[in-house]
């Protein structure tokens, strides 16, 4: 009993890791950075005249992952996930270590995961909890999260793009994404 669900396990993340390679191959940059709201005036103020924003890009390595649970009811497959990936942008305030829990329905209109990530920079005492969505078939994916610790105040938004072929710096049997996006911080 115990080997076959070892099998049953091993088989599920295999399908379900290459799931969500395809979903990142079959992403394109969606621009989630540009705003989708109507166009409005913006008034000037000193506060938003010293608020900074800067830019980032650089890849996602996904180091390990697993399938926490799995279940199907009629044409729709609901799963979990966790992951560990690390960032690398050559920006202090992002790159790390990534944790992160998913999930992720399977039904005929295609294939949407929701992620929860907590991203600890090395370089600083804090966080970026983070909020991401990939959909498929619309081939989108961003995220946006908001900093904690030294980076309380702050926010991140980004896309990834996917690297055919990429391999990630963290696990040869695994691959890596484009990331880029912004980091806002508040005046001063």
């Amino acid at each position: 009993m115990k080997a076959s669900r070892t099998v049953v396990n091993g088989t599920v993340s295999a399908v379900l890791m290459t799931m969500l390679s395809w979903v990142i191959v079959g992403c394109s940059d969606s621009s989630p950075l540009a705003s989708t709201g109507p166009q409005v005036g913006v008034r000037a103020s000193v506060t938003a005249a010293t608020a900074s924003t800067t830019a980032f890009n650089g890849f996602i390595n996904f180091c390990h992952g697993n399938v926490t649970y799995f279940d199907v009811a009629g044409p729709t497959a609901h799963f979990g996930v966790s992951n560990e990936n690390k960032w690398v942008t050559g920006n202090p305030l992002i790159d790390g270590i990534e944790h992160n829990t998913g999930r992720a329905i399977i039904d005929p209109h295609g294939l949407v995961v929701n992620l929860d990530n907590s991203l600890k920079p090395d370089a600083v005492n804090g966080t970026w909890e983070i909020k991401q969505q990939f959909r498929i078939p619309d081939g989108t994916t961003s995220g946006v999260g908001h900093g904690t610790g030294d980076l309380q105040g702050m926010t991140m938004k980004f896309s990834t793009d996917p690297i055919a072929g990429a391999v990630s710096d963290c696990n040869p049997d695994d691959f890596k994404a484009g990331v880029h996006g912004v980091i806002l911080s508040p005046a001063s």
